[in-house]
């Protein structure tokens, strides 16, 4: 009965942690941004609806720039040098352009809020 209970325990604790795509920061006003910001959850579900080869290396990021969130659609593919675009609470493109560059050393905090199912990336951060 005591194995079987350190058992229960064990399978308890691996079942209770998470990963960090399972971490949800509310931010803009809202719980689950990645869910109820409409023009990003517009971006995520045509990235489901539109799988790709190259889907495998996109994945999109919270995170602070200069004291406010944003959102990062990020792009690990190694066969092509691309902006990284970043946006903030209301859609609108912050920088990631070559007319408008953003360091990304500056991004923080960062958490990984939708990646494909079948992902290669390791995140920059």
């Amino acid at each position: 009965m005591k194995t079987a209970l350190n058992l229960l325990t064990i399978l308890l604790v691996f079942l209770s942690c998470s990963d960090d795509e399972d971490i949800i920061r509310s931010a803009c006003g809202v719980d689950n941004p990645a869910k109820e910001l409409s023009w990003l959850r517009t971006e995520i579900d045509n990235r489901e609806a539109n799988i790709t080869e190259d889907t495998k290396y996109c994945y999109i990021t919270q995170g602070e720039y200069e004291g406010q969130t944003i959102f990062v659609y990020w792009d690990c593919n190694p066969l092509i040098d691309k902006n990284i675009p970043v946006f903030d609470c209301d859609g609108n493109m912050l920088g990631g352009t070559p007319g408008n560059p953003i360091s990304l050393d500056d991004l923080e905090n960062q958490i990984i809020i939708w990646k494909p199912a079948i992902f290669v990336c390791e995140p920059k951060f």
